[in-house]
C-alpha cells in the first residue's frame, strides 16, 4: 500500500513539473517578445525600409533552382512578419503584439503594402493573431543593424552550425552512420533552402537545439527511467517553443529527429527494452509535444479574445479548421476546378512525397509515387538481401514508427499540407534519416563486414 501511495504522489509531482515546464517556457516566450517589442520603430526602420526595397524587387516565390519545386523559399511570410514588426505600437506594446496587426489593403500585394507603409504612415488593417509570431523575438535585434537579406545569412549562419554540432555529437558518441545519414538527410530535403527563408529556419534550429539537449541527456543518463523523465520535460518544452517559433512549416521535427537520435544512440548501446515499453515511451513522448504545442495556440487565441473579443478566438478556430479540411484547388488559381476529398487526400500525402525529388516544371501523381516507392524499396532490398545476425524488427519498427508521423501531419492538416507541400516536406527529414540509418545498419554494414 505504501508503495502505491508512494508512486502515486511521484507521478502527481511529476505531472505538476511537467505542467510547471509548460507554463515557465510560455512565460519565458511572452517575456522574449515584450523585452524585443522594446525596441522602437526608428531603430529598425531603416531596415525595415531595405526589406522592403528587396521585396518589391523580388518575387516572393522564386526558384533557387530553375524551375525545381523544393527549393522555392516562401518570401511572402517574411514579408507580412516584417510588416507586423513595423507596425508594433510603441504606446500599446503588449496588446499590439498580441494582435499582431499589419497594413494591406484589400486585392493589394503585401510587399507592395509594405513598401507604401514605409513612404507614409499607415493605420494596419488586418489581424494575424492567431499564430505567436516568434520570429520577431529573432529579427528585431537583428534588424537594428541589418535587413531581411542580412538576418537570414546569420540565421542561417547559426543553423549551418547546430547542424554540423549535432552530427559531431554523434560521431564522439560513436553513432557515426547517423551522424553521416542525418546530414544526408538534411541534403535530401534541401535544408540549404532554409538559409533564404526565416520561416523554414526556426523549425530547424529548433530541432538542432533540442537534439543537442537530447545527446548531452544521454550522455550524462544515471539509467533509462531518469533519462525519460528529462526527455519528457524537454519535450514538454519543445512543444511550446516549437509553436511560439513556428510558423506552421514542419513543427513536428522537432520531436522526431531528437527522439529518432535517443533511439538510436539506446539501440547501439544496447539499451533498447521490449518494444511496448519503447513504443510506449515514444507515443508518450509525441503526447506531451503535442499537448504543449496545442496548448501554446490555444493560450494565445484565449490572450487575443481577451483583448480583441470572442470573435477573435472564433475566428483563429476557424483558420484552424480551414487547414485541416478546408477547400483546395487543383491549378494555381480560384477558378481551377476544386478537389475532391479523395484529390486532397492523395494530394497532401503525394505532393509532399515528390518534393522530395528534384521535379521541375511538372509533378505528376504516378512520378511522384513511382519515385518514392521506389526509394524506400530499394532501402529494404538491401535490407532483405543483405540482412545478417544484427537484424532487428524491434528496432525498424519503431524507426519506421517515428518515420511515419509526418504523414499523420500531413492527413490532420490536409488542405495546408496540399498547399505548401514544397516546404512541408521537409518534415520527413526523420523519415528519410530513419531509412538511410535502417540501410545501412541492417544491410550495408553487413556487406561491409563481410568483405
Amino acid at each position: 500500500m505504501n508503495e502505491t501511495v508512494r508512486k502515486h504522489k511521484f507521478n502527481f509531482l511529476f505531472a505538476g513539473k511537467i505542467a510547471g515546464t509548460m507554463a515557465g517556457s510560455a512565460l519565458l516566450c511572452m517575456l522574449l517578445l515584450f523585452l524585443t517589442g522594446l525596441i522602437p520603430q526608428s531603430a529598425i526602420e531603416d531596415s525595415c525600409r531595405e526589406s522592403a526595397v528587396y521585396f518589391k524587387e523580388h518575387e516572393l516565390f522564386p526558384y533557387l533552382i530553375d524551375g525545381q519545386f523544393n527549393t522555392m523559399p516562401d518570401g511572402y511570410g517574411e514579408c507580412v512578419v516584417v510588416n507586423i514588426m513595423y507596425h508594433i505600437s510603441d504606446e500599446e506594446l503588449l496588446p499590439s503584439l498580441l494582435k499582431a496587426y499589419y497594413y494591406n489593403p484589400e486585392m493589394e500585394s503585401v510587399e507592395v503594402s509594405l513598401w507604401d507603409s514605409l513612404q507614409e504612415e499607415k493605420e494596419p488593417n488586418v489581424g494575424y493573431f492567431r499564430y505567436w509570431h516568434g520570429e520577431m523575438v529573432l529579427l528585431r535585434p537583428l534588424f537594428l543593424f541589418t535587413g531581411i537579406e542580412g538576418a537570414r545569412y546569420i540565421l542561417g549562419g547559426i543553423l549551418l552550425v547546430l547542424t554540423l554540432s549535432t552530427a559531431v555529437l554523434l560521431w564522439r558518441q560513436r553513432a557515426r552512420a547517423l551522424a553521416v545519414c542525418y546530414l544526408l538527410g538534411n541534403l535530401i530535403v534541401q535544408f540549404w533552402v532554409c538559409f533564404f527563408c526565416v520561416g523554414y529556419i526556426t523549425t530547424f534550429l529548433m530541432m538542432n537545439i533540442v537534439a543537442v539537449i537530447s545527446i548531452c541527456l544521454f550522455r550524462h543518463r544515471k539509467d533509462t527511467e531518469s533519462l525519460y523523465h528529462n526527455v519528457y520535460i524537454l519535450s514538454a518544452a519543445s512543444g511550446i517553443y516549437t509553436c511560439f517559433f513556428d510558423f506552421l512549416t514542419t513543427e513536428t521535427l522537432t520531436v522526431t529527429i531528437p527522439l529518432l537520435i535517443l533511439l538510436v544512440l539506446r539501440y547501439e548501446a544496447g539499451e533498447l527494452e521490449n518494444f511496448g515499453k519503447e513504443f510506449k515511451r515514444i507515443v508518450c513522448c509525441g503526447i506531451l509535444w503535442g499537448i504543449s504545442y496545442v496548448a501554446m495556440f490555444l493560450f494565445k487565441w484565449l490572450l487575443a479574445a481577451g483583448i480583441l473579443g470572442w470573435q477573435a478566438f472564433y475566428s483563429a478556430m476557424q483558420s484552424a479548421g480551414e487547414r485541416i479540411g478546408g477547400q483546395v484547388h487543383l491549378g494555381n488559381t480560384s477558378l481551377d476546378p476544386i478537389a475532391s476529398a479523395t484529390q486532397r487526400f492523395m494530394g497532401a500525402l503525394v505532393w509532399n512525397q515528390g518534393a522530395l525529388f528534384p521535379f521541375r516544371n511538372h509533378m505528376s501523381l504516378t512520378a511522384a509515387l513511382a519515385c518514392f516507392f521506389g526509394f524506400v524499396f530499394v532501402c529494404f532490398s538491401f535490407v532483405y538481401v543483405l540482412h545478417w545476425k544484427n537484424f532487428s524488427r524491434k528496432m525498424i519498427s519503431l524507426c519506421l514508427l517515428l518515420g511515419l508521423v509526418p504523414y499523420l501531419r500531413y492527413i490532420v492538416l490536409e488542405n495546408h499540407s496540399y498547399m505548401h507541400y514544397f516546404f512541408t516536406y521537409r518534415a520527413q527529414l526523420v523519415t528519410v534519416t530513419a531509412l538511410l540509418y535502417i540501410t545501412y545498419e541492417f544491410g550495408l554494414k553487413n556487406l561491409i563486414k563481410k568483405k
